[in-house]
Parts: C-alpha cells; sequence; structure tokens
C-alpha cells in the first residue's frame, strides 16, 4: 500500500506521496485527471534484477486491474502503461476512503452494509483467481454510492486456496488493528457477503483457520468461533 494517499479522499492527492515500492503523484491524461505510479528503484537489490522485478509488477498490476474490471469488480481505468520507466498512468477516483467511513460517525448499519459489499467484491476477485496482496480499508474508496478496490501492487493470479486464505486474513487483521470497536461483527459480515459469491467458502475459510492458528500458536478450535463454517 502506498502510504499516505490520502486522509479522507483522493482528491487530496496535492504532491507526490513516496510507498514502499512507488510514488504516487497527480497528473493529466488528455482531457482526464489522473494518478501516476512510478515503481521506483531499490539500490538494495542488483540494477538489473531489479529494473526486471518492477517491469514485472507495472505488468501484473494493471493485468490484475483490468481483470477484475472485468469481473465485475471496480477499479481505476488504465490510461497508459510505460513498461520501461515502470509507471501506470490510471483514473484518478474522486471518493472516500472506506477506513474514513469506517471510522467517521455514521450508523452502524451503514457501515455493516459497506462492510457485506466488501465481501461481496472479494468473493468476485478470488472467484476469477485475483489476489488482491493488500486487502485493507485503505485501499477501496466508495465512489457513487459503489466500491472501487486500488492498488493491486501486492497482488497476482493464483489459484492457490491458502493465497485466498491469506487475502481474507489481511482483511481480519485490518478490522481488528483499524476498526477495534466493531471489528468482530465486521469481520462476521464481510464473511456473510463473501459466502454469497464463492461456493467453496468454507474450504477457504477452513484454510483461513489453519494459516491464522499457525502464525499465532494457537489451536485451530480457539478460531472456530470468528469464521462461519
Amino acid at each position: 500500500m502506498v502510504e499516505n494517499i490520502a486522509n479522507k479522499s483522493s482528491s487530496n492527492l496535492s504532491k507526490d506521496k513516496w510507498g514502499a515500492e512507488a510514488i504516487l503523484s497527480r497528473s493529466d491524461w488528455l482531457d482526464y485527471k489522473a494518478i501516476k505510479k512510478i515503481r521506483i528503484p531499490k539500490k538494495y537489490r542488483i540494477a538489473p534484477l531489479d529494473l526486471e522485478l518492477r517491469k514485472s509488477r507495472t505488468v501484473t498490476e494493471s493485468k490484475l486491474l483490468v481483470s477484475a474490471k472485468k469481473n465485475g469488480v471496480l477499479t481505476p481505468y488504465i490510461f497508459e502503461i510505460d513498461i520501461i520507466n515502470t509507471t501506470i498512468v490510471m483514473e484518478n477516483i474522486e471518493g472516500n476512503l472506506v477506513k474514513s467511513i469506517l471510522d467517521s460517525e455514521v450508523g452502524l448499519q451503514k457501515k455493516l452494509n459497506i462492510v457485506k459489499k466488501i465481501g461481496i467484491q472479494v468473493g468476485k476477485l478470488h472467484n476469477n483467481d485475483i489476489i488482491h496482496g493488500d486487502l485493507t480499508t485503505s485501499n477501496i474508496l466508495e465512489h457513487d454510492s459503489k466500491l472501487v478496490f486500488i492498488d493491486f501492487g501486492l497482488g497476482k493470479f493464483s489459484v492457490a486456496i491458502e493465497d485466498k486464505a491469506v487475502d481474507i486474513l489481511l482483511i481480519k487483521k485490518c478490522f481488528i488493528s483499524t476498526h477495534t470497536e466493531y471489528n468482530r461483527e465486521f469481520f462476521l459480515v464481510f464473511q456473510e457477503g463473501y459466502k454469497e459469491t464463492v461456493s467453496n467458502f468454507k474450504t477457504i475459510f477452513r484454510r483461513a483457520v489453519k494459516v491464522e492458528a499457525r502464525g499465532r500458536h494457537l489451536n485451530e478450535e480457539q478460531l472456530f468461533s470468528d469464521y462461519l463454517l
């Protein structure tokens, strides 16, 4: 995730923002407002390998954004891809970060409705073997009452159940760390949305239990109540 891209909306990007792997800057593309994402070199990597990695991630992220949109999950339109300079120029979405909405004073039911929609949309991604890789409420915008998923920079295509389970754990950890007050309610309603879309949701949730138990050194039984199994 690119850090500090916005506090409340994507229109707050008034100057370049530096993240772990890229710079985001406002730009124009023909008559459209755009965001330019430039993957920056890493000095700790061997230069030729670094360039190939940045090129590969630029191509993969572009494919993920297009595939997600094709399969019913809103993402920014891509205007231009410059593989040589590891840059993507994409639509600048004017919307509120879901993180900010869930932290605001709006009613709990509206928050739950948004979180359920997240579950439905993540289900669509996983049904098409799209792994977001950084699934947090800071990487989802609400625009015209619809959710737009952004920043697939750590994403990939994968059929692996474990990769989908890890995405589930990422959003669970986000709810716990960022939306502490209602984290349990949010995670349960996220699962409600997810299972509406994904037929093998129990298989994925069971794997999430295994991965979480392994990472936290817990017995799997201690986590069953968190999941709709």
